[in-house]
């Protein structure tokens, strides 16, 4: 059921809560961790490439810049849909619907939009429709998603189709944006210090930190995004989503959803079950636990996933996996006493040759790489050569040896350039899209979303989460989602927290995999038990979503589901043609493809390498 709470638009919207004693899980706040502090920096030290330090809240772009396109696209409205050509032949709009639906004609949101656009026109009878896209988050940028992936989609369903990608409010290009910190120094300052935190069970203030972190934070964000965190909840952005379908001349929704972007599916389909027309949820999350603020059950597979890429080492044999050993359990001991060896003495990096590569391989930076390693374990096929799971295994045994600099560089520690710099030339246009203003906006999206009661939570209340978690995962230490909310007052305008139970006008497709580390396969099957005729397709992977691996079964069924409205049999499981490591057993399978199924293959292939796996629940 919505629940909407009167304002007036000028107010900043919070909601006053007294400390409490009962023991409740906390939030979710999730954002991708760069890994190691100088990796982060070099993230930081791109956005601050392009700022003007006199312009707070913004950053300007040079006039050649791609991004200084949205500063010349006209507004639309629903009704008169205006594209302006944008990044090397695609077209971009700006649609402006009501900041707050049940206001119409109060103040307003503008939602970026991009644009594969079909080979046919609208008026064909061959022409199919808009498929949106969601990359996950909540803050990941659609615009972003489907400049990386659009044409490699269209391959795959058709040039019948739209390719539309949007950033949902608060992210990106949308405005209004969701900025903590006056300027992006203040906010990269804050970010390096979080950084510096140990995890959560590497030291005994590690949890207090990070919970007084979170305060605040979130002290800063009451006040600096009173203006904007009222109106950037997820049922808000399906509204927008409804908006933007209909400024296509459609009524029914197809879209893709990743990791959140499931949860925004998921909630399209419960408030709109008459407007869904092919709708994939895609590494699916567990939308009442997240909707309580909970997250207590992501991690149920993420071990599952360690031991798949363990036995492929053992698999794969010495030559291949510098890591061997004779069973999973004595590789697994092999890594136990590497982290144990790295929290008593990280290894320092100096490169005397370059001067440029230097930094510390230390227990969090490895201990963090790995869990990133789970979201994406898959190597390739014969026509792809890349294994990550076999360079960070190879990397970590000449840590074993004292070398850090082959991890330092795996991991983008190193070489460290280029130099910290906070110039920003250009002249004044749009605001630029900011690395880490992404971060922000996840954590205002799921506040608002998320049951309030847990912004109260005590350190009490977190130790026994914690406690709890690890009693089911060795990486309850990763897990450090439920300190984002701590202390966050603003309350949303409009709220959707189920039931997510639907008679929708075409089944979903949901789509879960063996060993996802953070949305097990079991949050699918939930999920599909309240959507009348859905299906869930497993695919038989390690990694987060479909894309971590590369399935020739999933493709065909993902191109038939937009193109035909065909549904796999409930329960199908898919296989891979991707390997954790290097193995000749998959090359003849490839080479006996039909053409068809080669092309199919390769476009999935093309849009697998375009996308950055989701990482939910990442956080600094």
């Amino acid at each position: 059921m919505d629940t909407k709470t009167a304002h007036r638009d000028d107010e900043p919207f919070y909601e006053e809560r007294r400390p409490r004693g009962s023991t409740r899980k906390a939030l979710f706040w999730r954002v991708v961790l760069l890994v190691g502090s100088f990796a982060l920096a070099q993230a930081v030290v791109s956005a601050l490439s392009g700022r003007d330090a006199s312009a707070p809240h913004e950053c300007r772009v040079a006039p050649d810049d791609p991004e200084a396109i949205w500063s010349k696209i006209p507004p639309s409205s629903i009704d008169s849909l205006s594209w302006t050509p944008c990044y090397s032949g695609q077209e971009c709009a700006m649609l402006m619907v009501p900041l707050d639906y049940s206001k119409p004609s109060g103040r307003q949101a503008g939602i970026a939009i991009y644009k594969v656009p079909s080979k046919l026109a609208p008026g064909d009878e061959k022409y199919k429709g808009p498929i949106l896209l969601n990359p996950g988050g909540p803050g990941g940028s659609g615009v972003g998603l489907a400049i990386r992936l659009g044409t490699g989609l269209q391959k795959l369903v058709g040039e019948e189709f739209d390719i539309i990608g949007f950033d949902p409010r608060g992210v990106g290009r949308t405005t209004p944006q969701i900025v903590f910190f006056e300027d992006e120094a203040e906010g990269a300052a804050w970010r390096l210090r979080v950084e510096g935190d140990p995890l959560i069970n590497s030291s005994a203030d590690a949890l207090t930190r990070q919970y007084a972190r979170s305060q605040v934070q979130n002290a800063i964000a009451n006040r600096t995004t009173a203006h904007a965190s009222p109106y950037v909840s997820t049922a808000l952005v399906a509204r927008d989503m409804l908006s933007i379908v209909k400024a296509h001349g459609q009524d029914k929704l197809q879209y893709w959803g990743f990791s959140y972007g499931t949860i925004l599916g998921a909630t399209y389909a419960a408030m709109f079950p008459d407007n869904v027309g092919r709708l994939i949820i895609d590494g699916v999350v567990d939308a009442d636990d997240y909707y309580a603020g909970s997250w207590s059950n992501n991690l149920i597979d993420t071990d599952t996933a360690l031991r798949m890429i363990l036995d492929a080492c053992v698999a794969a044999g010495p030559t291949k996996c510098a890591l061997y050993e004779s069973t999973t359990d004595k590789v697994h001991a092999r890594l136990t006493s590497i982290f144990d060896n790295l929290k008593k003495q990280p290894l320092p990096i100096y490169n005397s040759t370059s001067g440029r590569e230097y930094g510390l391989v230390d227990y969090k930076l490895v201990r963090t790489a790995l869990f990133m390693l789970l979201y994406s374990p898959n190597g390739g096929t014969n026509i792809s050569a890349d294994y990550p799971a076999q360079n960070f295994l190879n990397a970590l045994a000449h840590v074993e040896k004292g070398d850090g600099l082959p991890f330092g560089r795996l991991t983008h520690l190193v070489p460290v350039e280029p130099p910290f710099s906070c110039s920003c030339p250009g002249e004044p246009g749009k605001p630029t899209v900011v690395p880490f203003l992404w971060l922000e906006a996840s954590t205002a999206i799921a506040c608002s979303d998320s049951d309030a009661a847990h912004a109260d939570d005590t350190i009490e209340d977190l130790e026994e989460f914690f406690e709890e978690l690890a009693k089911g995962t060795e990486f309850a230490d990763q897990w450090a989602v439920t300190l984002a909310c701590i202390g966050w007052r603003a309350r949303p305008v409009e709220r959707f927290a189920g039931p997510f139970v639907a008679n929708t006008s075409f089944p979903l497709l949901l789509i879960g995999n063996t060993a996802d580390p953070v949305t097990p396969l079991t949050h699918a099957r939930k999920m599909s038990r309240g959507f009348d005729n859905s299906v869930v397709l497993h695919q038989d992977s390690a990694g987060h979503c479909s894309l971590s691996a590369t399935s020739l079964c999933s493709a065909k069924i993902v191109r038939e589901y937009f193109r035909d409205g065909k549904l796999p049999k409930n329960g199908t499981v898919c296989s891979v043609e991707s390997t954790i490591f290097p193995t000749d057993a998959v090359a003849p399978r490839v080479h006996a493809l039909s053409a068809e199924d080669f092309a199919v293959l390769e476009a999935w292939k093309e849009i697998a390498a375009a996308v950055e796996i989701p990482k939910l629940g990442r956080v600094l």
